[in-house]
């Protein structure tokens, strides 16, 4: 499978599993976003119970009953006695008047309805609609909404900078395989060279025209650039298994990485860096929405001094369930108000503003801290450059002075020691160039994580 740096870079963030991870995150945020407009809407339920009294609660009014009948019956009996008086006759007897009074009082009786009523049975059943609709809460219906509308922002930026961090540890991986497979490249030359040096000298201890240990140091040098060279190979698999890693890519792929490490010069202007930082950096913009989460937050806090207003209704199902003291339905107006907690709603506040307070002052110790880093990293680029351009003059020097010296040796002028040297002189220019370029195009990418732009590194790579 070959592969360039840039569809790298894409596999990446396709497979990340941390990617993924804060992928769901965002998507958890949006429904909770969704959901706060749910605040807004009226509250609708249904409640259905069954109900077993250990007896039917009735109310007995049965004695008022009976007390009313005897006084009208009672009076009815005067009323006799006083009319038969008036007629001219005489006044009734008492056994008359109880006769009467008995009379009265069956008649009574009959006509009257007991005073005796059930008004809740021993079993019943109730189904009830509830309906609650906010209509004013001191804000805190608002405040919850932009609430979850900053988290989602927030959370948004958060994938972002996760996102360009993956990026950054793709790239660095990437080229940190390239420098090795260059490493592992040149230890291979150096060792062939060192090989071919060895069979000179092996030809000219034969001859008799150079001592023993000119062979001997051509011996241990040989085997110490076998041992430099089988640990760069072992690093090389472990920095491609990394690689696998962070890209999510299956271990068993064999990959070949076709992009190299070549100087292309870039320059920038400082200034112009802070104003493109400031705009895009995934930190400051988390910051930002925080801002508003904490602005957010304290709204909702105050809300808890003003009152908070509802309407509500109701309406029952199963009528022939209630009593005579129970409505089917019923709708209505609730105020709250809190007149005393403790204060706790005071300190609450005073804990709000505060954390508006850390935020801010957060905000601006992360653009200071920005600055100085994109000055910082700017400084370590122009740094590279001139390493590099230095080295160049260098390796040619290293070269010319490896020739020399294999021309002095094959002559009998020179030493082992002075190719060996030579070798390793050489060795060293080619490691620290293909580093230098490693840690130049790394410091850039730094640079482009920095400026939130992490996609615009390929504009220089790919030039």
């Amino acid at each position: 499978m070959k592969l360039n740096l840039y569809d790298a870079v894409n596999i990446s963030l396709d497979n990340n599993l941390l990617i993924k991870q804060y992928e769901e995150k965002y998507n958890q945020k949006n429904f909770d976003y969704k959901s706060s407009y749910g605040n807004f809407l009226p509250n609708i339920n249904f409640a259905l119970s069954y109900t077993h009294l250990n007896k039917d609660m009735d109310i007995n009014l049965d004695p008022i009953r009976d007390v009313i009948i005897n006084l009208q019956s009672s009076n009815q009996v005067e009323f006799a006695n006083i009319y038969s008086i008036l007629s001219g006759k005489s006044g009734l007897t008492d056994a008359q008047k109880l006769q009467l009074k008995n009379q009265f009082s069956s008649i009574l009786n009959n006509l009257i309805p007991s005073f005796q009523e059930t008004f809740k049975e021993q079993n019943y059943y109730t189904g009830t609609f509830t309906i609650t609709q906010p209509i004013f809460v001191g804000g805190k219906l608002l405040a919850a909404n932009r609430y979850a509308f900053n988290e989602l922002n927030s959370s948004k930026y958060e994938l972002l900078k996760v996102k360009n961090d993956i990026v950054l540890q793709t790239i660095d991986s990437y080229l940190k395989v390239v420098l090795l497979q260059n490493i592992v490249t040149t230890r291979k030359n150096i060792l062939n060279g060192i090989i071919g040096h060895k069979l000179k000298a092996e030809k000219l201890f034969s001859e008799g025209l150079i001592a023993k240990h000119n062979l001997l140091r051509t011996e241990v040098a040989l085997a110490e650039a076998e041992r430099n060279l089988d640990k760069d190979i072992n690093n090389l698999a472990l920095s491609i298994e990394s690689f696998k890693t962070i890209t999510n890519i299956d271990k068993n792929y064999s990959i070949i990485f076709i992009d190299s490490l070549k100087y292309i010069p870039t320059t920038f202007n400082v200034d112009s860096l802070k104003s493109i930082a400031f705009d895009n950096q995934p930190i400051l913009k988390i910051l930002e929405a925080k801002k508003e989460v904490a602005t957010s937050n304290y709204n909702f806090v105050r809300s808890a001094f003003l009152p908070s207003l509802f309407a509500f209704g109701k309406y029952e199902i199963y009528p022939e369930y209630l009593s005579s003291l129970e409505p089917r339905w019923a709708v209505g107006i609730q105020l709250n108000y809190n007149l005393f907690n403790g204060f706790k709603d005071y300190l609450k506040l005073q804990s709000a503003k505060h954390l508006q307070e850390e935020v801010d002052l957060i905000e601006r110790d992360t653009k200071s801290k920005i600055e100085l880093l994109l000055t910082n990293t700017n400084l370590e680029i122009t740094n590279k450059i001139n390493d590099y351009h230095k080295l160049i003059s260098s390796l040619e020097l290293a070269k010319e002075n490896l020739r020399q010296n294999e021309k002095r040796f094959e002559t009998g002028m020179g030493t082992s020691l002075e190719v060996i040297d030579a070798h390793l002189s050489l060795e060293k220019v080619e490691l620290e160039r293909s580093t230098i370029l490693y840690q130049y195009y790394l410091t850039l990418a730094n640079l482009y994580l920095q400026l939130g732009k992490t996609q615009d590194f390929f504009k220089v790579w790919n030039n």
